[in-house]
């Protein structure tokens, strides 16, 4: 091994660096079982040159959030800067504010969970949505719940390209809550929906500029292929050569513009009461005594009981 590091070593640093990043494009590593690439662990001069190139071009995995912030909390400053393509499946983030108060615990959307990293500055950001799908118990809070997010994390920080995947388009319509109090009459409240995608593309114009480039698009992808039909309204029926399709996943594509400033800022962020809601509670405790004292609430088996 040290006789082929050495023959390496003697090529040029660019085509090097070439090798490296071709080598790592092609790593798709999901967590816990990440084993360190052989060109971090040959010699010293290898991980020096290559480390950031991983960081830069591996695609990182997580079946879920808590893995997702395992991960990240145990990586430094560097590695999270460096850090580019990211897959997971973002379900909520239900903690207890503090060991004394265990009457109720508080459930953050998943866009908050990005304020704990700041540095964070992903190219590709694809998110799978847990409320809806084959084993999921839908309703009109997770309908609910998937809109939002995506509402949300069209305005938060921390990533060139938004990837968000539901199992269909159920979730676009407007939800109706009907309460029941003793000695009054019911109470029927719904849930209004705006034009998507147009309202969302608007939305990311307003924030980046009109002319930036940022747009927020919509496809239906096929049961039988992969194929990606743009929709220019939430429940389009696509053509295709054979049939008309009303089913199938939707994907909400956010695209960053041109040269705005993307990366996660934390708490210098101007965030909302919840963000800063869960900043607190990382200012007193770390992660690791979070988990440790039985703070966190799995939520990932049954997400919409936690909403």
């Amino acid at each position: 091994m040290a006789q082929a590091s050495n023959c390496f070593l003697r090529l040029p640093l660019e085509l090097r660096q070439h090798v490296y990043t071709t080598y790592f494009s092609s790593l798709n590593l999901t967590y816990p079982h990440l084993s360190p690439p052989p060109f971090l662990t040959s010699s010293r001069q290898l991980r020096e040159e290559s480390l950031h190139l991983y960081w830069q071009n591996a695609r990182f995995n997580f079946k879920g959030t808590k893995h997702l912030v395992d991960f990240l909390f145990s990586i430094d400053q560097a590695a999270l800067s460096n850090l580019r393509h990211i897959s997971v499946c973002g379900f909520p983030l239900p903690l207890y504010p503090n060991s004394a108060d265990a009457s109720g615990y508080v459930t953050f959307s998943f866009n908050y969970v990005l304020l704990l990293f700041p540095g964070l500055q992903l190219a590709t950001f694809e998110v799978t949505d847990p409320y809806h799908g084959d084993g999921v118990g839908e309703d009109g809070w997770g309908h609910n719940a998937t809109y939002t997010t995506v509402e949300s994390l069209i305005q938060s920080q921390g990533y060139k390209e938004l990837i968000y995947t539901v199992a269909h388009d159920r979730f676009m319509k407007p939800v109706s809550f009907t309460s029941y109090g003793v000695g009054s009459p019911p109470q029927t409240e719904t849930t209004g929906r705006e034009p998507q995608p147009s309202t969302w593309d608007a939305m990311i114009k307003a924030k980046d500029g009109a002319e930036s480039g940022a747009a927020v698009t919509m496809f239906r992808l096929l049961h039988d292929s992969n194929r990606r039909i743009p929709l220019k309204t939430a429940f389009e029926t696509v053509q295709t050569e054979t049939e008309e399709v009303a089913d199938g996943q939707i994907e909400i594509r956010v695209k960053r513009g041109q040269g705005v400033d993307y990366m996660q800022k934390g708490a210098d962020a101007d965030v909302d009461e919840w963000g800063q809601r869960l900043l607190d509670m990382f200012k007193d405790s770390t992660w690791k005594e979070i988990l440790e004292e039985d703070l966190y609430v799995d939520a990932e088996d049954d997400p919409t009981a936690h909403l």
